[in-house]
């Protein structure tokens, strides 16, 4: 697979999965801000709070309806979000649209994987939650993405939000690691099969955020980064704001280049 390039400025139908964490923020203003006139940005998330504020931001600092924003609540299995999109496409058509879009992305982030309280659940029950939440759903969101009559011979960008960390093997984490080494596998996967179809995929690791604070454990422990991480490397690492690993991601897009299917860490190179 060759290295690809990606001007963002183009009429888009953005799909961003899991806005209610920082990074989820910064990626929605500064995907937006770069999209052409005619485009479609649908945010989902289960934090309903989060995404009204989210929605009065991107109004605030875009100043433009060149970019349609609509958002999608979230049931708590994330089940929905097939629905939510498809009827977000079926909308935008209805309502008169004659042009088709020119690309269409969708950003798979953390949303509240990434802050949450660390679990390991302890029943089949809660077990079977937490993977149809972190793994289940989005995949039947990108499945569904891949398929949808509405994108039929569009351009298509899938960015998998991932980390080099958290797909080793971790204290208190272990569910959160596999499932997202399961993701992985799956983007890696999903780049082979569809790239003759005009589907590009970029897993990246946007570093170790300066909101990875301490977190509770099950019990309410605190838990801080250094228990959890055993690399005196890895903790003498800058941490990174959400606006820096947002920057650093449109950067490889339209600058530096990827091959899909590759995995790109923010410290793989300081240079923004």
């Amino acid at each position: 697979m060759s290295a690809k390039r990606m001007d963002l400025n183009r009429r888009t139908f953005l799909v961003l999965s899991g806005s209610s964490n920082p990074l989820g923020q910064s990626l929605a203003l500064e995907f937006c801000r770069r999209l052409a006139t005619g485009s479609l940005a649908l945010i989902l998330d289960e934090d309903q709070q989060q995404l009204r504020e989210l929605e009065s931001l991107l109004q605030n600092e875009l100043k433009t309806d060149a970019v349609k924003v609509k958002t999608g609540r979230l049931d708590k299995t994330h089940s929905n979000g097939v629905q939510l999109m498809e009827q977000a496409l079926q909308d935008y058509f209805e309502e008169g649209k004659q042009n088709s879009f020119e690309r269409s992305i969708i950003v798979h982030n953390e949303g509240q994987a990434a802050t949450h309280v660390l679990l390991e659940p302890q029943t089949d029950e809660d077990w079977k939650s937490y993977v149809q939440q972190q793994l289940y759903a989005p995949v039947a969101l990108n499945q569904s993405w891949l398929q949808s009559k509405h994108l039929a011979k569009v351009e298509k960008l899938a960015v998998n939000v991932t980390s080099s960390l958290m797909i080793r093997p971790l204290v208190h984490a272990g569910l959160l690691c596999s499932c997202k080494r399961a993701r992985d596998m799956y983007f890696r996967a999903m780049a082979a099969e569809e790239y003759r179809f005009g589907v590009h995929v970029l897993s990246f690791s946007p570093g170790l955020m300066a909101s990875h604070q301490s977190q509770c454990d099950v019990n309410g422990n605190r838990i801080t980064p250094a228990d959890l991480i055993a690399s005196k490397e890895l903790l003498q690492l800058p941490r990174i704001q959400p606006r820096q690993a947002t920057l650093k991601l449109i950067n490889i897009l339209e600058e530096i280049s990827f091959v899909s299917g590759h995995d790109v860490d923010y410290y793989d190179t300081f240079v923004l």
